[in-house]
């Protein structure tokens, strides 16, 4: 039997430690706290804007997968896909990078790419197997904004490039596109931008855009005319055909040069106005600022006379018939 005395005058005293208050197991989730509310908070500062887009329809878009670019550089991406209240149009809701807020204003431009033939070009082959994707003018120029309208055709891109823009006024249209050609002497020097009505709904105001350096070859008494099909022309000479180019025929075109026996004058400046005429020879034909009407009555027949036809002094055109009416008695 052990004497439990003896036994606990040899026992070694106790020595009592503090309990941690911290352990070291606690360091891997607060590492992990810490980490996961920074990428938190940096999503939150690195979120760009989302946007809508409206098209008539959605052929070609993907949510998730439709991306929208910028000089073929990828900035949003297409997120989710619906119809309007009225289900007449396609809203599509993007998510645009961070840094893109300042281009996207109210004169911004989107539109989808797919391959395309226009103005005797094409265009787009590379979403054939990459798929079609957004494009987008951005314009600093407006005030901001995150609702859009897309274009159902693709406009001409001109920002950032060197060269000016000119508004050119005509009766009608034509076989002008935009996108056609606009051409100095037989070369190729710019292009049909845009094209409207002017304010009063009677006339169209096109937009064209001339490349640098030949842009400067754009002068106050610089003239332009339709080049688009074929000029003929038969007279004493013989038969003269005139045209710009075989492209100008299919597709349409404008030329513009300097009347015989003009003087240059200055520089024309961004968006100066010019009147489109119908071809080269009409740039030749005076126009008179004071102008004289005169009625003319006959009692025999005027078959053959039109409006629109000379009115001649000496052989020399010093006018034109403007109006035929017929006064019975």
């Amino acid at each position: 039997m052990i004497d439990r005395s003896s036994v606990e005058d040899q026992a070694v005293e106790a020595v009592f430690q503090p309990k941690r208050r911290f352990s070291i197991v606690w360091i891997v989730p607060l590492v992990a706290l810490v980490i996961g509310g920074w990428l938190a908070i940096k999503a939150i500062r690195d979120k760009g804007p989302t946007i809508t887009i409206t098209f008539a329809t959605a052929d070609g878009l993907e949510a998730g997968k439709t991306k929208i670019k910028f000089k073929e550089v990828e900035i949003g991406q297409v997120e989710q896909i619906s119809l309007n209240a009225e289900a007449s149009q396609v809203v599509a809701t993007a998510k645009m990078v961070k840094g893109s807020e300042p281009y996207l204003t109210d004169q911004t431009r989107f539109w989808v790419v797919r391959p395309r033939i226009s103005g005797g070009s094409v265009s787009g082959l590379g979403t054939v197997l990459s798929g079609a994707y957004i494009g987008i003018d951005g314009n600093r120029e407006g005030r901001p904004s995150l609702t859009f309208k897309g274009l159902e055709e693709p406009p001409v891109v001109t920002i950032n490039q060197p060269g000016r823009h000119f508004v050119l006024h005509a009766e009608s249209l034509g076989s002008l596109d935009i996108g056609a050609p606009v051409y100095y002497r037989q070369i190729r020097v710019g292009q049909v931008v845009s094209y409207n009505f002017d304010q009063q709904g009677k006339a169209v105001d096109i937009k064209v855009f001339i490349e640098a350096p030949h842009h400067l070859w754009v002068t106050k008494n610089t003239a332009f005319w339709n080049a688009s099909g074929v000029d003929l022309t038969l007279n004493a000479q013989g038969l003269k055909v005139d045209t710009q180019s075989m492209v100008s025929i299919l597709t349409g075109g404008i030329a513009f040069d300097l009347p015989k026996e003009s003087e240059p004058g200055a520089t024309a400046e961004e968006n100066a106005n010019f009147f489109l005429y119908a071809d080269r020879n009409a740039i030749q034909e005076k126009h008179y600022t004071l102008r004289n009407y005169w009625m003319l009555l006959f009692d025999e027949s005027v078959r053959g006379l039109s409006v629109g036809a000379p009115v001649e002094l000496y052989g020399i055109k010093i006018g034109e018939v403007v109006d035929l009416k017929l006064e019975f008695d």
